[in-house]
C-alpha cells in the first residue's frame, strides 16, 4: 500500500461530482471507501451497513480483509469497536486497539482502527471502519474527513435505496399491466391463471410460483397452475386445508411471508420444489396471499423469491396480494359468466321447446277441411331437405307455415335465420345474405357473416322473394345448384347446408312470364309449393280465431275479457277481411285494449261496421220480409202502402190497431237490421229509440236476431 497521502478537500470534492453523475450507485460506495483508505494511508477497510431485522452489521464492501472471515463474522449492534459506533452514532479513533476493551480481533496484525458511522436524517444506517498494522496510525484530522465521506456514503445508501425501490416497483407495476392484458384476452381460467404465473416468473425472476385453489367437491387445495413443474409433480400438489405454509395460509386468511423457506417447520417440499431452486434454498423466500371472495377464500398464490442484499420482500407480498385480487375478480367473473351460459342454454332450450310446441301443427288454428290438407303437405314435407316455396296472399300466415316446417324437422335444433327480401334496399341484400370482407366496400369495415353461413347446417327463410333483384336472383341459384356462398370481396367460395324456404304473395309464374324472376331459379324454389288460402275459404275457422286472438291478447294486456257478444260475432263473421288472419289479429287486439267490458260489442268494431255500410250488400225487398201471424201477404203490402179496404178493415176488428202498428214496428227494426247488418246501437238510433226499448220490442214481436 502506497504512504502517499491524498488532498482530502480534493477526495471530498471527487465523491460529491461522483454522486451527482454516476449511474452505478454500488461502485460510488466503493469509491468512498477507496478514498477514505487512500487518506488515511491505511491497509484495510470496510463499509458495514446495518441489518435492523438481526441487529446485525453487514459488510457491502471492503479491501484488503477475508471475505470469508467477514461473511462468517457478524458483529452485533453494540459488540466491539464497530458494534458502539453503530449503536451510539459516534466516532471511534483508536490507535493502540490492544488498550481498547471494545476491541474484538477479525485481523491478527491490526494495531490501529478508525471508525465513522454514516448518519442519514439522523439515523446509523452503517459505518465505515478502517484498519492499520501500524501503531498511531490516525489522526483527528482523519476522523473528521472520513466522517464527512461516511455521512456521503449514507445518502448515496439511501439513494440506492430509493432507486432500487422504484426499479422495483416500476417492474412491479408493468407486470401487473402485462397480467391485466392477459386477463381481458381470455375467458378461459386455465390459460389465464398459466399466462398470470409465466408473466410472473418472466418478469420478476421466480424462482417458482403456483396458484392453489379450493376443490369443494374433493374438499383439498389443488395446484391449478404452476412454473416449471413436470406432470407428475403438478399431480402431487394436493392439500388439506391447514396443512403445510399453503393449507395454514388458506385456512387463515392472511398473507405472509417465510424468510428461508428451507429451513421453515411447515414447508412440506411435496412437488419437489427444493430440487428446482437455481440457488441456495436457504436464501429463498416463499410470499403466500390467500384469493378472497367476499368471504370466501377460494384458494392461495405462491411466489418464491430470491432474496438480496435490498429485495424488498413486503413490496413483493403487496404485489401478490394484487395477483390474488386479480384471480379472484377473474374467477368471479366467469362464474357469472358460466352461470350467464347456463341461463341462457335454459332460455334456449326452453324457448326452442316452446316454439316447437307452437309451431306443431295442432297450434296451427283451422278446421277447414282445406286446412287439414294443408296440415298434411307440412307433415309430409318437414323432414325432407327440399326447397320449398309458401304461396298466398297477404296475412294468411305465410311465416307461420315456415316455421311450422322448420320446427317440424330434423333441423329443429339448428339455426333458424329469417329475412324479408322487400325490406332490404337491393344494393345492401347481397351483403345481408351472403355477407363481405373488411374493405370490399365503402363502409365495409370489418368481415361480416351472411345469414345463409348463419343458417350453416339449419333454415333459412326468404320472404318476398319476388322482390329480389334478378343479378342477386342468379347468386342465390348458385347457392342451390352448388350448396356454396362466396362473400363480397373474397375469392374463396365457401360451403353450407342450408334448407331455404321461400315465401310471396306475387304470382311467379307471371312474374317469369315477365322476365322479372328467372325461371330456372323458380323451378329450384319450387320444388314443393305450399299454398296458403285466404281467410275468406276458411270462414269455418273464424270462430276458433276469434277465440284465440281474445284470450292471447287478453292474457298480454292483463284483460278480464271472455269473448264477443252475438252482435259482433255476426259482423266479424260477415266482414270479408281483405286482410286475412293479419288483419283478424289486429283488429281483436285493437279492441282488446280499447275496451272496458267483458265482452267485445258492435261497438268495438265500429270501424267494420262503417265499412260494411259502405260496401253494404242490396237491401232487404219488403214482400221478403216476414209478417205477424193472421195477416196476408197482400194485406202487409196494403199496410205498408196505406192502401186499405173496407173488407180487410171489418176483418181486423178490435185488433186493428195492435196488429198495423205491431207490423210496422216489426218490419222497421227487420228492415234496419238488415240496413245496419244487425249493429243494435246504430238501429236503435236510425229508429229514435234507445237501444234498451229496442232490446224489448224485439223481444214482445218475436223478431229473430
Amino acid at each position: 500500500m502506497s504512504t502517499k497521502k491524498m488532498n482530502p478537500i480534493q477526495s471530498i470534492h471527487d465523491v460529491a461530482t461522483a454522486m451527482n453523475s454516476t449511474q452505478d450507485p454500488d461502485g460510488l460506495l466503493e469509491l468512498i471507501l477507496d478514498r477514505c483508505i487512500h487518506i488515511c494511508a491505511v491497509e484495510s477497510g470496510s463499509l458495514m451497513l446495518i441489518d435492523e431485522k438481526l441487529g446485525v452489521l453487514d459488510a457491502v464492501t471492503s479491501r484488503g480483509l477475508n471475505q470469508q472471515i467477514l461473511k462468517e463474522t457478524k458483529l452485533k449492534i453494540g459488540q466491539g469497536i464497530t458494534g458502539v459506533a453503530a449503536s451510539t452514532g459516534k466516532a471511534k479513533l483508536i490507535n493502540d486497539v490492544s488498550k481498547d476493551p471494545d476491541y474484538i480481533q477479525i485481523k491478527e496484525d491490526i494495531k490501529s482502527e478508525l471508525v465513522a458511522p454514516m448518519i442519514v436524517d439522523d439515523s446509523v444506517i452503517g459505518i465505515i471502519s478502517l484498519d492499520s498494522n501500524r501503531l498511531n496510525a490516525f489522526t483527528a484530522e482523519m476522523l473528521e474527513i472520513v466522517s464527512v465521506l461516511a455521512n456521503q456514503a449514507g445518502q448515496v445508501f439511501k439513494n440506492l435505496q430509493t432507486i432500487r425501490n422504484l426499479e422495483q416497483k416500476t417492474k412491479i407495476q408493468s407486470t401487473l399491466i402485462e397480467i391485466s392484458k392477459v386477463v381481458t384476452n381470455t375467458l378461459d381460467l386455465n390459460e389465464i391463471f398459466d399466462a398470470i404465473m409465466s408473466t410472473i416468473e418472466k418478469s420478476l425472476r421466480l424462482e417458482k410460483g403456483s396458484i392453489v385453489l379450493y376443490k369443494k367437491e374433493e374438499g383439498l387445495l389443488r395446484i391449478v397452475a404452476a412454473c416449471g413443474l413436470s406432470q407428475e409433480e403438478f399431480e402431487k400438489g394436493t392439500y388439506q386445508p391447514g396443512e403445510g405454509i399453503t393449507g395454514k395460509v388458506f385456512e387463515s386468511g392472511d398473507a405472509i411471508i417465510v424468510e428461508s423457506v428451507a429451513s421453515h417447520p411447515d414447508f412440506l417440499n411435496r412437488v419437489g420444489y427444493l430440487s428446482h431452486f437455481k440457488h441456495d434454498p436457504n436464501n429463498v423466500s416463499l410470499l403466500c396471499a390467500p384469493i378472497s371472495s367476499e368471504q370466501n377464500i377460494l384458494g392461495v398464490v405462491n411466489a418464491f423469491v430470491v432474496q438480496h442484499k435490498h429485495t424488498d420482500l413486503k413490496s413483493y407480498l403487496d404485489f401478490l396480494q394484487v395477483v390474488a385480487s386479480i384471480i379472484s375478480q377473474t374467477i368471479k367473473i366467469q362464474n357469472l359468466v358460466e352461470e350467464a351460459k347456463k341461463e341462457i342454454s335454459r332460455e334456449n332450450i326452453q324457448l326452442k321447446r316452446e316454439l316447437k310446441n307452437k309451431y306443431k301443427f295442432g297450434s296451427l288454428i283451422g278446421k277447414a277441411s282445406i286446412m287439414e290438407k294443408l296440415f298434411e303437405k307440412i307433415q309430409l314435407v318437414a323432414d325432407s331437405r327440399a326447397s320449398v316455396l309458401i304461396t298466398g296472399e297477404s296475412g294468411t300466415g305465410k311465416e307461420m307455415i315456415a316455421n311450422a316446417i322448420h320446427y317440424n324437422s330434423t333441423r329443429a335444433e339448428n339455426p333458424f335465420i329469417k329475412i324479408n327480401c322487400a325490406a332490404i334496399p337491393e344494393n345492401l341484400l347481397e351483403s345481408e345474405l351472403f355477407g363481405h370482407k373488411k374493405g370490399s366496400f365503402t363502409g365495409a369495415v370489418s368481415d361480416k357473416k351472411g345469414k345463409f353461413e348463419l343458417a350453416d347446417t339449419g333454415t333459412i327463410f326468404l320472404d318476398e322473394i319476388g322482390e329480389m333483384d334478378l343479378n342477386l336472383q342468379s347468386k342465390l341459384l348458385r347457392v342451390l345448384q352448388e350448396r356454396e356462398i362466396e362473400a363480397i370481396g373474397s375469392t374463396k367460395a365457401k360451403k353450407v347446408d342450408v334448407r331455404i324456404i321461400a315465401a310471396t304473395n306475387a304470382e311467379l309464374e307471371q312474374l317469369v312470364a315477365e322476365k322479372k324472376f328467372r325461371a330456372d331459379l323458380f323451378y329450384r324454389l319450387n320444388v314443393v309449393k305450399i299454398n296458403t288460402p285466404p281467410l275468406r275459404e276458411r270462414t269455418e275457422d273464424i270462430p276458433l280465431l276469434i277465440n284465440h286472438f281474445v284470450e292471447k291478447y287478453a292474457k298480454d294486456n292483463n284483460k278480464n275479457i271472455r269473448g264477443v257478444t252475438r252482435e259482433a260475432s255476426r259482423i266479424l263473421l260477415r266482414y270479408p277481411w281483405p286482410g286475412n288472419v293479419r288483419e283478424l289479429e289486429n283488429v281483436i287486439e285493437r279492441a282488446v285494449v280499447l275496451s272496458q267490458d267483458e265482452l267485445l260489442s258492435e261497438d268495438d268494431f265500429s270501424d267494420l261496421v262503417s265499412s260494411l255500410e259502405v260496401n253494404g250488400e242490396p237491401l232487404v225487398e219488403v214482400s221478403q220480409m216476414p209478417i205477424s201471424e193472421g195477416v196476408s201477404q197482400q194485406d202487409a203490402l196494403d199496410f205498408t202502402s196505406g192502401k186499405l179496404t173496407p173488407n180487410q178493415l171489418d176483418n181486423l176488428d178490435g185488433r186493428a190497431m195492435e196488429i198495423v202498428v205491431n207490423e210496422v214496428e216489426s218490419r222497421l227494426i227487420q228492415y234496419a237490421m238488415k240496413k245496419f247488418r244487425y249493429t243494435k246501437t246504430r238501429v236503435a238510433k236510425y229508429l229514435g229509440i234507445n237501444r234498451n226499448t229496442l232490446d224489448k220490442k224485439i223481444k214482445e214481436l218475436n223478431i229473430e236476431y
